[in-house]
This record gives C-alpha cells, sequence and structure tokens, in this order.
C-alpha cells in the first residue's frame, strides 16, 4: 500500500511539476520570443490612459516628419558587425565624422529594432558626434533566440563599447534609449564602463519583473504568483537570466556618471511611477524630464526642439561640462 500511495504521489507530482513547466515555458515563449505575438498589446479599457486627440494628432505628425529625417540618414550609415560574449553575431549601423571623439550608442526597444533610432542618430550626428545604432540580440538582423529584455544586452552594449574604443582610444561615449532600450541604458550604468561618460534614458522599467507583473495582469489578469515565479525559473534554464536580478534600480544604485530621466505623463505600458523609483534610486548626478500629454516612447515627438533642447542642455552642463 506504502508503494502504490508513492506511486501515485508521485505520479501526481510529475504532473503538476510538468504543468508547470507548460505554462512557465509559454510565456516565456511569449514574452521573450522574437517570433511572438507579445508586441501585439491588448489590455483593457480600465488600464488604458488616453492621449487626448489634438495631442495625438501633433504626436502622430511629428513622428511622420521625424521618420522622414531618420530614412534620409540610413542612407548614409555603414553596416558591421560584431560576436557578442556567448558567440551570436550582433549586426549595427554607423556613421562618423573625422577626428572627433564624441560618441553615442543609441539603443532601440522591445521588438523594434535600429531603424527606429536614426531621426535620433540624425540629431546627434548633427551635433558633432559619431553614431552607432546596434540591432538589439534578437531583433533585426542581429541573432539570438531570446530576447534580453536590457540585461543580456548590457553585455553586449559592453562589447560595441569595445569596438568603439578599438577604433578610438580617446572615445567618449553617451548611451541614450527608449523603453527597453533606456531599461538596457540603466542595467549598463551599473557596470561603469570605461569610456561611457554619461547617459540618456526615455521610458525604460525599474526591472524585469516589475514590467512583467504589470503586463501579466493587463493583458492577462493573472496574479504574480505563481505564473511570474514559474516563468521566471524556466528563463533563468532557458534564457539565462533571471528577472528579479535583471534590476534597473540595483544597477542605477552603482552608478557613477550623470544620468537623465525621461518619461511620457500618459504612459499605460511602462508606469510614468516607475520612473520616479528609478530617479530616487540613483545617487550620481541627475534629472528628470517628463512630457505630461505623451504617452509611451512618445516624449520626442510630441515635442522634438523641447526634447533635444532638454537633451543637449543636461549633455553639455551635466555630462560634458
Amino acid at each position: 500500500m506504502k508503494k502504490k500511495g508513492f506511486i501515485i504521489g508521485f505520479i501526481i507530482f510529475s504532473l503538476v511539476l510538468s504543468g508547470g513547466y507548460g505554462i512557465g515555458a509559454y510565456f516565456v515563449n511569449y514574452a521573450l520570443s522574437p517570433t511572438s505575438s507579445s508586441h501585439e498589446r491588448n489590455i483593457s479599457d480600465s488600464d488604458k490612459i488616453d492621449v487626448f486627440t489634438e495631442d495625438q494628432k501633433i504626436i502622430e505628425k511629428n513622428k511622420q516628419k521625424e521618420m522622414a529625417i531618420g530614412n534620409d540618414f540610413m542612407k548614409n550609415t555603414k553596416p558591421m558587425n560584431i560576436i557578442a560574449n556567448d558567440s551570436i553575431r550582433l549586426k549595427a549601423q554607423y556613421l562618423t565624422h573625422e577626428n572627433n571623439h564624441m560618441w553615442t550608442i543609441l539603443i532601440h526597444g522591445y521588438k523594434s529594432d535600429n531603424t527606429n533610432m536614426m531621426s535620433y542618430g540624425a540629431k546627434y550626428y548633427e551635433q558633432g558626434y559619431n553614431v552607432l545604432l546596434p540591432n538589439n540580440r534578437a531583433h533585426g538582423t542581429s541573432e539570438g533566440d531570446y530576447i534580453g529584455m536590457g540585461w543580456l544586452d548590457k553585455d553586449d552594449i559592453a562589447c560595441w563599447v569595445d569596438w568603439i574604443v578599438s577604433r578610438d582610444s580617446q572615445a567618449q561615449i553617451i548611451l541614450h534609449g527608449v523603453s527597453m532600450g533606456g531599461a538596457t541604458v540603466m542595467m549598463t550604468a551599473g557596470d561603469n564602463l570605461d569610456h561611457v561618460i554619461g547617459y540618456v534614458e526615455d521610458c525604460g522599467y525599474t526591472s524585469v519583473w516589475d514590467i512583467f507583473a504589470s503586463e501579466l495582469d493587463k493583458r492577462f489578469s493573472l496574479p504574480t504568483f505563481p505564473v511570474l515565479d514559474i516563468s521566471n525559473m524556466v528563463a533563468s534554464l532557458k534564457a539565462g537570466y533571471n528577472f528579479k536580478k535583471a534590476s534597473s534600480i540595483e544597477q542605477l544604485k552603482k552608478s557613477k556618471q550623470p544620468m537623465l530621466f525621461i518619461h511620457g505623463g500618459k504612459d499605460d505600458f511602462v508606469p510614468t511611477d516607475m520612473v520616479y523609483q528609478n530617479y530616487d534610486a540613483t545617487k550620481s548626478v541627475k534629472d528628470i524630464y517628463i512630457v505630461e500629454k505623451a504617452g509611451h516612447a512618445e516624449s520626442k515627438d510630441y515635442n522634438p526642439q523641447e526634447y533635444w533642447n532638454k537633451v543637449f542642455q543636461f549633455i553639455n552642463t551635466k555630462i560634458r561640462s
């Protein structure tokens, strides 16, 4: 009887374990696979923060203008690639000036690619910067089976920094990222890479755990426990990182260089509250710029001139002063 009870118990345990792993694997694939439909975001009306119609018209009009600027700039860029620490091939576009040691690395967001950062590249290049625009792992033309959510990407940024320094031993580099790219900037900041002199993060999240918990609630109305806990264990096995360890806040506590924080006041993807948590965690020189009428990743497109005035004022007075 004892043996039979053990066998039944083992079978039940195995089924529960198998079912749990299946749930975790589903959500890891949904969130971290480059081929999933996770970019098709649907949330309940109660979670939406609507941008007023007139403001949205302004944003859309500016987006078209910025896209045209970016397309023109992209025609002049050159392709290159590097091999990451885990041997995957990462690809980028770049454009340089002669005899100039000012650089920027521009980092795109989730399920996007470097074409979305080309208008940013045009502005930095106009200001005299050499510009590097990577495709994050598992995005665009870069290789990779799983999205890094900023945590794996911070190590890739270190490889891009090495590439720049191999070409220019006097390089002074600014990192500027949007959404997941903003989180990448903050996570990289805690590593205090040589030659990186400052940061601009736009609408990045506090941690991978926090943003997934928020989206698990908004998209699926599911609790963090046990779904996210199980998914985290599966992600550690399959993707190679832990959602809780992948923390902007903990990295910012170690950062030594100036950081400008930017966020839309009507962001219903990365909640605006997160920027204040990130800001408060930072002990280095810092400033914050909230565009009250903008949604997620729309701060530049609400008022490009004001956005860039704020960015370069911070760079010129706090980073390069």
